[in-house]
């Protein structure tokens, strides 16, 4: 007879918050924290989110226990016994500000990702809240309204959905590799600075004088005729003189 499966750290987590003398309150706060994991891994300012709620009550169930469940089993199906006990404790009093809560936590690293706007919508509705306070609460606490999802059951909306981050993403690597080449036409000015022997915050006029006065010191007409690698040697140094002012060249023409 195979050995019985052990149950994994949502059901472990959900058997906690049940024992839990204050299963109410750490029952809000693992739901705050699963909305927050949704996207990715805790961001500290979710956590810290989500610490500040609720402080007139203690903790039950440790909260950095709770992340670790929900990170490592964030979509167990265990955590369906969570929503279906505070949908049947939801109260009017209460939609306001736990909706504000779900809000701000979605917010805190800066962004509500596609999958937080469905997981908002999700605890809206577990609430009971009437469809426009969503789009209220968004507009009071962070100035802008909700906006809704994509729905994913429409193939039109799926398409439009996935085109939306695939241009997101083009843009993700255009400004990669704009700064990319920002940093390269940066190194590149910085050797050319080095080769005139000039700091990073060179003048116009101090790029021109140093130019002109290591041309004139490395010219080949102006170096001894009779030691052939002294010539050389001065020849390559003049090339790198005038391959650093073709590239300085535009910064200091009007000094």
């Amino acid at each position: 007879m195979p050995a019985p499966v052990p149950p994994g750290p949502g059901a472990v987590l959900v058997e906690r918050l049940q024992a839990s003398p204050y299963r109410l309150s750490d029952s809000v706060r693992a739901s705050a924290l699963w909305l927050a994991i949704l996207d990715g891994p805790l961001d500290p300012r979710e956590f810290h989110e989500v610490g500040l709620a609720l402080t007139h009550e203690p903790e039950g169930v440790p909260l950095h226990d709770v992340a670790d469940a929900l990170a490592a089993e964030p979509l167990s199906p265990a955590l369906t016994k969570l929503f279906r006990f505070l949908r049947g404790q939801r109260s009017p009093k209460r939609t306001e500000s736990l909706l504000d809560l779900y809000v701000r936590v979605a917010a805190a690293d800066g962004r509500i990702g596609e999958i937080e706007r469905h997981a908002l919508l999700f605890l809206s509705d577990l609430l009971g809240a009437p469809q426009t306070l969503l789009d209220e609460r968004c507009e009071a606490l962070l100035g802008i309204p909700f906006l809704p999802p994509a729905d994913l059951s429409d193939p039109d909306g799926f398409a439009d959905a996935e085109a939306a981050a695939m241009a997101r993403e083009a843009r993700a690597r255009a400004h990669a590799s704009d700064a990319g080449l920002a940093a390269r036409e940066s190194a590149r000015r910085q050797d050319a600075l080095r080769v005139l022997g000039l700091k990073p915050d060179a003048t116009p006029i101090a790029i021109k004088a140093a130019w002109r006065r290591l041309a004139r010191q490395f010219h080949p007409d102006r170096q001894p005729q009779g030691d052939a690698a002294a010539l050389e040697a001065a020849a390559a140094r003049f090339r790198e003189v005038q391959a650093a002012w073709a590239l300085l060249e535009d910064e200091a023409r009007d000094a």
